[in-house]
């Protein structure tokens, strides 16, 4: 009977152990696989407990939840989607809207280009030009078009047409039709006093064109006297006259605003205006053939056609005629500047 006890105990000690067994085995096979728990937020004993909402499962190994990152991915790729799409309107706006319409506003806009007018403040350098290469020592001989609107080119460095803008010429006597107002003469005739001389002619020899007598007696012309260097000239009466540098530098304004400037300045080794002009520009070769002489002065044309430059006989100063355009290229009055330079006196 004892054994039998004993046999009965030992038997039901191998039940509770198969007992125990069978509930380890169940415990290992219900928890969830650990490639389910990564990524959770609550532990297992949470989820499990968690009720079961409406359409979703009950078992604990089956719930998820998303990880954070995934939401920052989706917000960065939202914001830089954004970005693009930005960029995209902006570069449009520009190729199309803003980029035209700059462009059309500068091709609209065509202005010509001033030269810069150069007035003597000190003592003028006779080593500075300031215009083109052009010479107006021949302007008698030259005819200009009353058709031609581009520059006349020519072999002759001498001729005033040389890379000059042309102006009117109706009656074909080389006085355009501005210098025909300026001096009264009839712009549609050759010779308006009907002397057989030519207004041209006339004007550039020093001979009224409108009557008899000298140049000096044309309404239209006044005389200009320096009283400080000794000198004196003709000049349009219509045309302002502005003395600067206690008339060292003597300015006539034209009507298209270009300027005829008289400078002054010493002539400290009395030299000639050929041995003058040669130290002062040493590249230019210049014969005594271009030398031009008068009663009180010799002088010499500038390589760029612009610029006169003269001594008085006495050898004491170096004066510079200066023709001054408003535009390049633009001389609107060549022949008035050789009538100031022709009619120059120093007493």
């Amino acid at each position: 009977m004892f054994r039998k006890k004993k046999q009965e105990k030992k038997k039901e000690e191998q039940n509770q152990e198969e007992a125990k067994q069978l509930n380890s085995d169940l415990i290992v096979h219900n928890m969830p696989k650990a490639s389910k728990l990564s990524g959770l937020f609550s532990s297992p004993s949470l989820n499990s407990s968690r009720q079961a909402g409406p359409g979703e499962s009950s078992s604990g190994s089956e719930l998820s939840i998303r990880p954070k990152s995934n939401f920052k991915m989706v917000g960065s790729i939202i914001i830089v989607g954004g970005l693009v799409f930005i960029g995209i309107i902006v570069y449009f706006s520009y190729r199309f809207i803003i980029f035209p319409a700059t462009n059309q506003n500068v091709e609209t806009i065509v202005t010509p280009t001033p030269v810069n007018k150069v007035v003597a403040t000190s003592t003028p350098n006779p080593l500075v030009d300031v215009s083109p290469t052009t010479d107006l020592s021949a302007a008698t001989t030259t005819e200009v078009s009353l058709t031609t609107t581009t520059p006349i080119m020519s072999s002759d460095a001498n001729d005033v047409s040389v890379g000059l803008l042309t102006f009117p010429d109706s009656d074909g006597d080389s006085l355009n039709d501005g210098e025909e107002i300026i001096l009264g003469t009839n712009a549609t005739s050759t010779d308006t006093d009907s002397d057989s001389y030519s207004d041209s002619a006339e004007v550039l020899s020093g001979y009224n064109p409108v009557g008899s007598g000298k140049l000096n007696t044309n309404l239209n012309l006044a005389t200009y006297t320096n009283a400080i260097f000794d000198y004196n000239t003709l000049y349009p009466k219509t045309w302002p006259v502005k003395a600067l540098n206690n008339e060292a530098t003597v300015i006539f304004t034209a009507p298209d605003d270009s300027l005829i400037q008289i400078s002054t300045q010493d002539n400290s080794d009395q030299a000639g205006i050929l041995s003058w002009y040669e130290e002062s520009f040493p590249d230019i070769t210049v014969t005594y053939d271009k030398v031009r002489s008068t009663y009180s002065w010799e002088g010499i044309m500038g390589a760029d056609g612009l610029n006169f430059y003269l001594t008085d006989k006495k050898r004491t100063n170096i004066f510079v005629i200066s023709y001054i355009p408003a535009v390049e290229g633009r001389i609107a009055y060549p022949n008035i500047f050789q009538l100031i330079i022709n009619s120059l006196f120093i007493k």
